[in-house]
């Protein structure tokens, strides 16, 4: 299992950084890389049990935008997978091990997404990873997220790796995972969740009711804008449901956040279903 872990960063702690890479670097059966993509204008400040070790590579890069970071990586030759990770996640303690038996006992997988589980109560970040679900299933492919997915390195190519029109710091800035997910499930690529790969990530942290609201706004107007690049351009008829679900769900969780009196939780759903419009209206009009 020839395997990179990859982590790019551009405005964590250093200690968050370096706890992520340290479970990178520790796993027992040990990566060929531990790639760290600084996005600083000043490199990170890491510890020298980090900066000295020899699996842990830095590669500096001027981008913004997670998807043009992550696309700018410069693969060792011997590597067959690709593991992203995020800077305020780390992997479990047995994620090398675990892949590997995933790896020898599915041989037809291409991208494996495994689930994101907050480290401070040990809960599944998203209920749909809590579900679980195949990912030939086009409903479940919202599973592959981001921050945990593994890719084999001719298929990561072959795709054509993010489009830079999304994901943080991008035009759109949100969404990117999502989309490239679906480039992967409408190319017929041979992708699946395990449930029991486990990232533990950073639990959310309280924002104040304009910051959730912004921030709502802005990845909603990234999912509008997917949802027309595959439904109004692509025309791939199957995103009629991610279309439905997108209005829909928000719409009764604003409903619940009133009626529960949680009314910043129904502001934010709010954001979300008036960026998505936006999204969705804006791409309509526009080529990115």
């Amino acid at each position: 299992m020839n395997y990179i872990i990859v982590t790019n960063s551009i405005d964590r702690t250093s200690e968050l950084v370096s706890r992520s890479l340290r479970a990178s670097l520790n796993q027992k059966l040990p990566p060929l890389k531990v790639i760290l993509i600084d996005q600083r204008e000043i490199p990170l400040s890491l510890p020298e049990d980090i900066t000295g070790h020899s699996l842990f590579e830095r590669q500096l890069v001027k981008q913004k935008s997670v998807s043009s970071a992550r696309n700018s990586l410069r693969i060792p030759g011997e590597a067959d997978w690709i593991f992203f990770c995020d800077d305020d996640g780390f992997p479990c303690n047995d994620y090398s091990e675990k892949l590997q038996k995933i790896i020898l006992g599915n041989p037809q997988l291409e991208i494996i997404a495994g689930s994101i589980v907050r480290e401070d109560n040990n809960e599944f970040y998203s209920l749909r990873h809590k579900k679980g679900g195949n990912l030939k299933y086009f409903r479940n492919t919202k599973n592959l997220m981001g921050s945990n997915f593994v890719v084999k390195v001719k298929t990561f190519n072959d795709l054509g790796r993010f489009d830079e029109n999304f994901g943080a710091g991008s035009y759109w800035g949100s969404s990117e995972e999502t989309d490239f997910c679906w480039k992967a499930y409408f190319a017929e690529k041979n992708l699946e969740f395990f449930k029991e790969l486990i990232v533990y990530h950073a639990p959310p942290f309280n924002e104040s009711t304009k910051t959730g609201f912004k921030k709502a706004f802005k990845y909603g107007m990234g999912k509008g804008a997917l949802v027309w690049k595959w439904l109004g351009r692509k025309r791939k008829i199957k995103v009629c449901y991610e279309l439905f679900e997108m209005f829909t769900v928000p719409f009764i969780q604003i409903v619940r956040g009133i009626f529960t009196l949680k009314f910043q939780f129904a502001l934010n759903n709010i954001a979300i279903i008036s960026g998505r419009i936006f999204g969705l209206v804006k791409a309509a009009f526009i080529k990115k």
